[in-house]
């Protein structure tokens, strides 16, 4: 039995799962009305977080990284980072009712993830980030997101126009040059 051709599905599960559950809270944004699923939307988001860090490690050490894998992993960040945090802040009536400038926004938001993550998988960037990682924008987001759910809960309007200049800088930060070198631990068979 070849251990290998089972071990080189593994990082590519992990990034189908990110992407699984970025799609569960954009199906559950969609078909719920109402506060009662937006932590449980956050709380997927994270756990995506947490995969996405791990997918790309574990691609490495087990030496099976492959365009593949770097597609699809862009593939699932545009969705659990650029669509999903998104989707969870329309659920508030406050940002809906701005109409066409949260939309604006959004989109603005969503094409500078979309650069990001094509910039990235054209370039060859081992030691530093070019332009703010779309999954840190989505974990801010997701953050922000679970502040105003609290905020929210105690029957406050969340304040719409800091959200929307945080959305406006984030989309700036991804579509920006600025370099962002890698922080985190190397797992063994990293350089």
């Amino acid at each position: 039995m070849d251990l290998n051709k089972y071990l080189r599905h593994i990082p590519n599960l992990i990034t189908v799962a990110n992407m699984v559950l970025g799609t569960l809270v954009l199906f559950s944004a969609i078909s719920q009305k109402g506060e009662e699923y937006r932590l449980a939307a956050c709380i997927m988001i994270l756990i995506a977080v947490v995969l996405d860090v791990f997918d790309g490690k574990i691609a490495r050490s087990l030496n099976m990284e492959s365009s593949l894998g770097k597609q699809l992993d862009s593939f699932a960040d545009l969705i659990s980072f650029g669509l999903a945090p998104m989707a969870v802040l329309l659920t508030y009536n406050s940002f809906r009712d701005l109409g066409w400038l949260i939309y604006t926004c959004i989109a603005i938001y969503t094409i500078a993830a979309a650069y990001r993550l094509a910039r990235f998988n054209t370039g060859n960037y081992t030691d530093f980030f070019l332009g703010l990682p779309i999954t840190a924008s989505g974990l801010i987001l997701t953050l922000t997101n679970i502040i105003l759910h609290f905020y929210d809960f105690y029957n406050r309007s969340p304040r719409t126009l800091p959200v929307i200049i945080l959305i406006c800088i984030l989309a700036v930060l991804m579509a920006s040059n600025i370099k962002i070198y890698r922080i985190g631990f190397r797992l063994s068979g990293e350089k």
